[in-house]
């Protein structure tokens, strides 16, 4: 399993809920370490960083295009939109994953405009980009019904949502959560994350159609696996 599933405040956050907390405490605890893990993320200048970028640059519209990518964790997404020629805005709930970004945009020569921001209810105009990005961010949104509209509202006529996630836990018992995760991902968190068990794309489909996107599209491309498992690349489009 690939532990980068969301980078860290991959969901939203609300006065009232109390997963979220739990949730961006674990990604901001092992930020400083996520890229040096081998089953996170796939080397830029390799073989299988490079079918990142194509699998990207097919999905993503014509550079330069405004690409926001939400849950932005290190900026593995974010940077390589960059490297495509995108004008890209990173969010995430997470302090040091945004400090690990600005860091690898700096040795890499990339711009990204970097926020602390809310996944769920990202605080933009609502047709402010050309497209909305994530990874590894499903399993662990909370609310996504809530996050899909919103991203749907942030597009222009045409704008395109694209996210890449796997089935990470499908085989997990859900009443017991992986030992690395088992502090912050308590039972009462994971409840919140109705996404986290899934082994099927089918229901996110359903929710992304459901909010007024169409096209939507979920493709298995184990080309691109870092880890075990094999990530799905979901895309779907604002009328």
């Amino acid at each position: 399993m690939d532990s980068s599933p969301t980078s860290t405040g991959r969901s939203g956050v609300s006065a009232t809920n109390d997963a979220q907390p739990n949730i961006t405490a674990f990604w901001s605890n092992v930020a400083s370490g996520y890229e040096a893990h081998g089953g996170n993320v796939a080397e830029p200048g390799t073989v299988a960083y490079q079918r990142w970028l194509e699998a990207l640059a097919v999905a993503l519209p014509e550079p330069p295009a405004d690409v926001l990518d939400v849950a932005t964790g290190t900026g593995y997404l974010a940077l390589a939109a960059a490297t495509l020629g995108h004008d890209v805005t990173a969010i995430d709930l997470s302090l040091p994953m945004l400090d690990e970004l600005r860091a690898h945009a700096v040795q890499r020569g990339l711009r990204v405009d970097t926020a602390l921001g809310d996944a769920v209810t990202p605080d933009f105009p609502a047709g402010r980009f050309d497209a909305v990005t994530n990874r590894h961010l499903l399993w662990t949104l909370r609310e996504p019904d809530k996050a899909f509209a919103a991203w749907c509202s942030l597009l222009r006529p045409g704008g395109r949502m694209v996210a890449i996630d796997g089935f990470w836990f499908a085989d997990t018992d859900p009443a017991a959560s992986p030992p690395l995760f088992a502090e912050h991902y308590t039972s009462a968190t994971v409840r919140e994350l109705p996404f986290m068990y899934l082994d099927d794309p089918a229901p996110i489909i359903a929710m992304l159609n459901a909010v007024g996107f169409i096209d939507v599209t979920a493709q298995p491309r184990p080309e691109l696996a870092v880890g075990s498992g094999v990530p799905y690349l979901y895309s779907a489009t604002r009328p």
